[in-house]
């Protein structure tokens, strides 16, 4: 037996190269995709790795106990075989279709699946068993075919020398990675470009442009709330997030707007005693709105504000801004977010901040009461990936961008095309 690891660009060729060196009766044993270059594993050129092996014609080998085609015979007088089968066996049994020289390597590749997935099952109707191979294999096919696609669309993500991904989506995709879109995204934009064009060798780059702003339009859309208004039930709007994102200034911006154009009663109270400046920061604004404003250290003291405040239509609730890594201080804030009264809950993150780190505090809430995000400092980086991310990955809806320190007017309302434009440096 001989036995052999193969590594090639793409898997058609691959597979073409274990038939030259081992010819037609060749078994593949396991494929998988690796990398290879790079810098500590980063960065690698993408591969494909196929182990195979050939038995020599005089030569024992192990085989599978359970032919493809049993004509005539019942199944289970297949199930007890010993495993191992000399070629006198397999000349004697030349009806089985298993023992049939493959025509070709890749059928002879899919026939190794089908046996290997069904050698545990046991049916006992020998006609039903081959209709239901024959059908399950054109499953196999079509999970084949999907395989492919994957591999297709990773490809034209990660391979910089094929000559077949058109120039004009090769520099969108360097354009997204530059912007901080990861790899998961990208893919996912692709293939929703795959799903309107079959041949993207025959787009013009203006129409890979148009398609590419439409596809992340929409995506981002997905995850812009409708409307932004407050209903008249909500009670309490409580703003959570790490220190230094801008949680005070947002929600100064957002008080002024019901104070000054909506024209409510709006009261505001703050859980954030650790730092003096916070606490400061927002009686200034409070002062400016004329509004009341509330200091409260623990739920008690909460439940006694809000007692104090009932008359008012909307309260803004301003909390300690810590690491959000510490249990206790997650709980903490998951008091407030719970507390029995009907609120609406934002969690504000900054744009400059790491998408990694991002993900950290989106994981840690993701089945909390929090359903809306503000993303700020919009006008303090050049990289907008991450909200491209955030829209594909999370179930958040995204409302509001502030893009600046100016009260109230330095915040906004989502804008899917604008972003699109912003993602792929396309300004006109």
């Amino acid at each position: 037996m001989k036995t052999t690891k193969i590594i090639a660009e793409t898997m058609p060729l691959a597979l073409k190269m274990v038939r030259q060196q081992l010819g037609d009766n060749a078994v593949i044993v396991n494929t998988r995709t690796i990398k290879t270059g790079g810098l500590f594993g980063l960065f690698g050129q993408q591969k494909y790795e196929v182990i195979a092996y050939s038995v020599k014609k005089n030569e024992s080998y192990m085989e599978p106990s359970i032919p493809l085609a049993l004509k005539g015979k019942n199944r289970n007088d297949f199930l007890i075989k010993p495993p191992f089968i000399n070629q006198k066996n397999v000349e004697e049994n030349e009806n089985s279709g298993f023992h049939k020289k493959p025509q070709k390597l890749y059928n002879y590749y899919s026939q190794q699946n089908d046996i290997k997935e069904k050698h545990t099952e046991k049916r006992n109707e020998n006609s039903n068993h081959i209709l239901g191979l024959q059908e399950e294999s054109k499953d196999l096919l079509l999970v084949e075919l999907q395989n492919m696609k994957k591999m297709m669309v990773n490809f034209i993500i990660n391979d910089k020398k094929g000559s077949t991904i058109p120039s004009g989506l090769d520099k969108w995709i360097d354009r997204l990675k530059k912007q901080g879109v990861d790899e998961k995204s990208i893919e996912s934009i692709i293939k929703n470009l795959l799903k309107k064009h079959e041949s993207l060798n025959e787009l013009e780059d203006a129409i890979i442009k148009d398609e590419l702003l439409s596809i992340i339009e929409k995506m981002i859309e997905k995850r812009v709330p409708k409307s932004n208004s407050i209903q008249d039930r909500t009670h309490m709007i409580i703003v959570i997030g790490p220190t230094g994102v801008g949680k005070t200034t947002s929600i100064a911006k957002l008080a002024t707007e019901q104070v000054l154009i909506q024209k409510r009663k709006v009261a505001m109270i703050t859980t954030d005693v650790y730092r003096i400046a916070a606490v400061e920061q927002l009686k200034t604004y409070a002062g400016i709105l004329n509004v009341p404003i509330e200091v409260v250290r623990s739920k008690g003291e909460l439940e006694k504000a809000l007692n104090k405040l009932e008359n008012y239509d909307l309260i803004y609730m301003d909390s300690t801004g810590r690491n959000y890594k510490e249990v206790k201080y997650v709980e903490s804030v998951n008091e407030y977010l719970n507390y029995p009264i009907e609120s609406d809950n934002y969690l504000v993150l900054s744009l400059t901040t790491k998408y990694e780190d991002m993900q950290i505090l989106l994981d840690e809430f993701k089945s909390s009461p929090v359903k809306k995000l503000i993303l700020t400092k919009f006008d303090e980086t050049s990289s907008y990936g991450s909200i491209l991310n955030i829209a594909i990955k999370y179930p958040y809806q995204i409302a509001y961008i502030t893009n600046g320190q100016s009260v109230p007017e330095d915040i906004t309302t989502i804008d899917a095309a604008f972003l699109a434009r912003n993602l792929l440096g396309v300004n006109d």
